[in-house]
């Protein structure tokens, strides 16, 4: 997989998480751009076409999943993987029901974070070509 093609949305409300993920996925070698909330995470997705977007499950105004199934309206292709502190059946039925491949705890670990997105933009990937 060539990372310097791999284009990655950040979505979480709370800005030393955003900036943590950020920076694990910026030094694979990723492009990311990041979004405190769900109307600039759309007006983002407007714009690029991403690979995968990580999402806070809960965030004020408007929830991980409903932006999630909003970017996929427009980007059916991009893989979703949401990060929670709660990870009860009340986010993660919802979180996958809007396209999420994988619901990941916070604190988020780095390893897991990075193999669940080569996992699913390899197999993304491997479904296109």
């Amino acid at each position: 997989m060539d990372t310097r093609k791999v284009n990655i949305l950040v979505v979480d409300d709370d800005p030393r998480t955003r900036a943590y993920v950020a920076t694990i996925l910026s030094r694979k070698g990723w492009r990311v751009d990041s979004a405190a909330d769900g109307p600039a995470a759309l007006a983002l997705a407007a714009r690029t076409t991403y690979d995968a977007v990580v999402l806070d499950y809960r965030m004020p105004g408007m929830d991980g999943a409903e932006v999630c199934r909003r970017i996929r309206r427009g980007q059916p292709g991009v893989r979703g993987v949401f990060l929670t502190g709660f990870p009860t059946i009340d986010t993660v039925y919802p979180a996958i029901n809007a396209g999420g491949e994988r619901v990941l705890a916070k604190p988020v670990d780095p390893e897991e974070l990075i193999g669940t997105l080569e996992e699913q933009l390899g197999s993304a990937r491997g479904a296109q070509g």
